[in-house]
């Protein structure tokens, strides 16, 4: 078993991690992310209807299935031929987007008319899905540190037609400096990417144990200052594309540990680890939610919903 975990390129400290969360299931788990993922895109509502998107796309020959939790969203299962040369994704009527990734704005659940900050917005995907969500009422605070990645997402946001949003050249650390208190927040967090070895095939072999510890202590950080400026009874959605359970489970237990909150359940996925290592953690941490591609056919995902008491 571990030897071809090997022969798929991992190292021998994340082989070994692997089989000990996972055991057999951990060649599925690593083999699933061998395949390229089904290219998944979300209607723009803030442009079109869905049902009118959807009958023009049918009508040239695409055919696709909804993504169980986002109403908006859908995987292609024919394409005719690439869907990003169509006037409808040149002209910002739909946008390119992984199922998984859909999951985090959805489970924050933003209205209209509430100020909302997401902490971590380049390239704008899971921003533009807020925006939608809040039909372009209320304000997002949008961060984030690189310079060309954010140029990417101010291009992202005007071709889909999103008014209602700031983008900030700087660290969400910096974040209580704006003197803002949120309703909602997001936290995709900067991590490891260990669960898209589908696109970044070298992080199977390249990532180490300092990495790992590198991005928790960045992410508790984050989250200490997310939670600082969030509203009493406000949401913040925290997730990763990480399978480590240190940049997940562990720093949600730190949270659960540290600050007056809540963890909220969540519907889609499998419950998160409650006992990674042999370690005991709280059984609340099972509300929050993990994706698999063996079994969900996204890429290593992890969300957790949190509320401020």
């Amino acid at each position: 078993m571990l030897e071809k975990l090997f022969s798929l390129g991992y190292s021998k400290t994340f082989a070994e991690r692997y089989y000990e969360l996972w055991g057999e299931r951990a060649l599925a788990i690593a083999e699933a992310m061998e395949k390229p993922l089904p290219r998944c895109f979300r209607v723009n509502t803030l442009r079109i209807e869905v049902p009118k998107l959807t009958k023009l796309l049918n009508k040239k020959g695409f055919q696709f299935k909804r993504v169980p939790w986002a109403r908006e969203g859908f995987c292609l299962t024919r394409e005719p031929f690439a869907i990003t040369s169509t006037p409808e994704y040149l002209s910002g009527l739909l946008y390119i987007q992984e199922a998984s990734s859909m999951y985090p704005p959805v489970a924050l659940e933003p209205k209209p008319g509430e100020t909302v900050a997401d902490m971590a917005a380049a390239p704008g995907g899971k921003t533009s899905y807020l925006a939608q969500l809040m039909e372009n009422k209320g304000i997002i605070y949008a961060f984030d540190v690189g310079e060309d990645r954010l140029k990417e997402t101010r291009l992202n946001l005007s071709l889909l037609g999103v008014t209602n949003t700031v983008l900030f050249h700087s660290s969400s650390l910096y974040i209580e400096e704006l003197g803002v208190e949120f309703d909602k927040i997001l936290l995709d967090a900067p991590c490891t990417g260990s669960g898209t070895i589908h696109k970044n095939p070298e992080r199977k072999a390249n990532r180490t144990m300092e990495d790992v510890k590198f991005c928790q202590g960045l992410q508790m950080k984050l989250l200490e200052k997310g939670l600082s400026v969030l509203k009493k009874g406000g949401i913040l959605v925290y997730s990763t594309c990480s399978l480590e359970p240190e940049e997940n489970e562990f720093v949600i237990q730190w949270v659960l540990d540290n600050f007056e909150v809540e963890l909220l359940p969540l519907r889609h996925g499998e419950p998160a680890l409650t006992r990674p290592f042999g370690l005991e953690l709280s059984e609340e941490i099972a509300k929050a939610r993990r994706f698999y591609p063996d079994r969900h056919g996204t890429s290593g995902f992890f969300v957790a919903k949190i509320k401020k008491l």
